[in-house]
This record gives C-alpha cells, structure tokens and sequence, in this order.
C-alpha cells in the first residue's frame, strides 16, 4: 500500500497515523466513553491501561510496516476523537474498514468524511474491493457505511463476539467500480 498519511479530510478532520503519540488520548476516550463504545469495541473495558492500548495499536503499526495495514486516528479540530483503519490483502486488490467514534464527535459526519476519504485513497492506490463488517445492531456504524455508498452483502449469524455478547454481523461492500452514491460517496 502506498497510502500517505496524514490525510486532510477537510479544515475540522485529519486522519493520521495511529502510533503510540495517541495511545494516551484513545485511553481517556475509551474509559470517558464506556457505555458508548463497550458494546462494539473489544478495546473497551472498565481500566484499560495505556499498556493495553499500545498492545491494540501494535498490529496496526506492524501491518503499516510491511503495507497491509492503514491505522488512522481521527482527529477533529486538533483533537483525537476516533479510530478509523484499513486491511489490506494487497494480492487480492481487497481491504476491510473498521471505524469508532467517541459519542462526543458523533451526529456531525466526522466518521462518514473520513471513511469516505480514507475509502477514496485505498482505491486510488490500486484497491478493487472494500469492506465494512459492523454488528448488526451497531445502527451508528451501518449508517456511516450505507451514507459512504457501500452496499449490504448478507448477514453472518452470531459472528461478532463483543463482550460475551454474539452479534450478527453485516457485511457491506463497496467496489472501487460502483457508482458514487448521491449522498457523496
């Protein structure tokens, strides 16, 4: 992957890349924002450390070592309000999107922009196919999917578990052929 960061959305939102300078801000939003984000997101959970951060940062800054991975933070007006990265299959033309957001930043686009820009430099760079895999019940991150014109493949039964909690999962998927969407995407 030849994707470069950091990526201007627009003058409020930049994606840059998520190593441990935000290990520290992606802790505080976890634990200020349990109840939000505990339902969707392995990483939150009642005293995260910053040890525990660096240890869910690590597979990201490996995989943007060899070019398989592009882990972004979102960063909203200066501050670290989300994490949006990609997975790429590079032999396979093919990535795999996953997104969260602090309730804080929610209702205002800052995901669906960045999604939207971060889909657009992975098919720039070559990707054919991407994907977004969200619980079936996560009505926040299917919207940001469905608003970025991706289209819902199929549901997997009790595929995502959470928490001690199996959802279903939904899988979107955009190709880099399709149509932008009238929504902007």
């Amino acid at each position: 992957m030849t994707v470069r960061l950091p990526i201007v959305v627009d003058e409020h939102v930049t994606l840059v890349l998520a190593d441990d300078s935000v290990a520290e801000a992606y802790r505080d939003l976890v634990l200020d924002d349990l109840d939000h984000l505990r339902p969707w997101e392995d990483l939150a959970r009642p005293g995260v450390t910053i040890d525990d951060v660096r240890a869910y940062l690590t597979p990201g800054l490996t995989g943007w070592a060899d070019g398989t991975t592009v882990p972004t933070a979102v960063v909203l007006d200066g501050a670290v309000v989300g994490a949006l990265a990609a997975r790429c299959t590079p032999a396979s033309a093919k990535a795999e999107v996953g997104y969260w957001l602090a309730s804080s930043a929610g209702g205002r686009g800052v995901m669906t922009r960045a999604v939207r820009a971060l889909v657009a430099e992975l098919f720039a760079d070559g990707v054919h196919r991407v994907e977004i895999r969200t619980a079936a019940d996560n009505q926040p991150s299917r919207a940001v999917a469905e608003r970025v014109g991706f289209t819902l493949e199929g549901t997997l039964r009790e595929a995502y578990p959470i928490d001690g909690v199996r959802h279903d999962l939904c899988v979107y998927a955009r190709l880099a052929s399709d149509p932008v969407s009238r929504s902007g995407g």
